[in-house]
């Protein structure tokens, strides 16, 4: 463990005025001295300054992850760098505190929202319990009347993203004489995938907005490009890299999409109908006055 101590500079004292400072340095250096030789009890796996970290509390974090995270568990070196990132995430929380922003009115909000979140879907997990499974049957009855669903087409493409339409334009013409696309990604691009030459990899039909969608599956040819696509982003000019399919995807390749695709339906409706109870035995009283004040100062 490691232990740090704050002091002020200390500035050089005459030889015979030292004798005052042997009680002083006794009394600051003895809770240090305690502090070291103090050892862990019985569960307890880490002590962070006054904080212990139990191992039961540490199993608790770890069943919190994700699966993929929980896998590198297994190893005792996956376990000590996960001690390793709590003690971490401890001191960035004790400090924290120290500086007062737990009691900082819009953090205690962004809790107080996330509380209300968790209790929420803690009501919908208990609603539902029992009640939105979903039998094989069920998932292979929806797979065959719905088959055209689960056609699987794919293009892989790079793009160009810019912010304005006269800069993709003047980009577009000078693809069109013949300049290097991914040349020209990197030196206009404000897209994420500029450091990969603005390759978005291998994207499904209907998996990306309709604007971008309907214009990168029109390309046929590697190389092709399209014209100008605006979106929410900015403007796009994409470049077809290569296609895949359309082929149906097969019931193994789908059957857990589809459960839980169902299993969210019912859940949806379970919740909708006892809202709708809800709301039916509560007094509810909305001043729409106000509301239309809104709209008026919005705009």
């Amino acid at each position: 463990m490691i232990f740090f101590a704050h002091m002020k500079e200390i500035r050089p004292i005459k030889k015979g005025n030292i004798w005052w400072l042997v009680p002083f340095l006794v009394l600051l250096l003895s809770p240090l001295s305690c502090d070291k030789t103090q050892s862990l009890k019985g569960k307890e796996l880490a002590r962070v300054n006054d904080r212990v970290i139990t191992l039961e509390e540490f199993e608790q974090e770890m069943e919190q992850l994700p699966q993929s995270a929980k896998l590198q568990m297994i190893s005792e070196e996956g376990r000590k760098k996960f001690l390793h990132d709590l003690i971490n995430q401890e001191l960035l929380l004790q400090e924290a505190h120290k500086k007062g922003l737990d009691e900082k009115k819009e953090i205690l909000a962004k809790l107080e929202i996330l509380k209300k979140g968790l209790i929420i879907n803690a009501l919908g997990e208990e609603l539902c319990a029992g009640k939105d499974e979903v039998s094989d049957d069920e998932v292979e009855a929806y797979y065959q009347e719905n088959k055209k669903e689960f056609i699987l087409e794919q293009v892989r493409v790079r793009h160009i993203l810019v912010k304005t339409l006269p800069e993709a334009q003047k980009i577009k013409r000078r693809l069109d004489q013949g300049e290097d696309f991914i040349t020209l990604v990197r030196q206009y691009s404000i897209s994420p995938s500029k450091a990969r030459g603005g390759d978005l990899g291998y994207i499904e039909r209907g998996r990306v907005g309709k604007e971008f969608g309907q214009a990168a599956f029109s390309l046929k040819r590697p190389g092709e490009l399209s014209d100008i696509v605006k979106t929410t982003f900015g403007y796009h000019i994409i470049r077809l890299e290569n296609r895949q399919g359309p082929r149906q995807r097969t019931f193994f390749e789908v059957q857990e999409e589809i459960r839980k695709l169902l299993s969210d339906k019912k859940r949806k409706e379970i919740l909708t109908t006892h809202l709708e109870e809800l709301r039916e035995g509560a007094q509810i009283l909305i001043n729409e006055e106000l509301l239309v004040a809104e709209e008026e100062e919005d705009s």
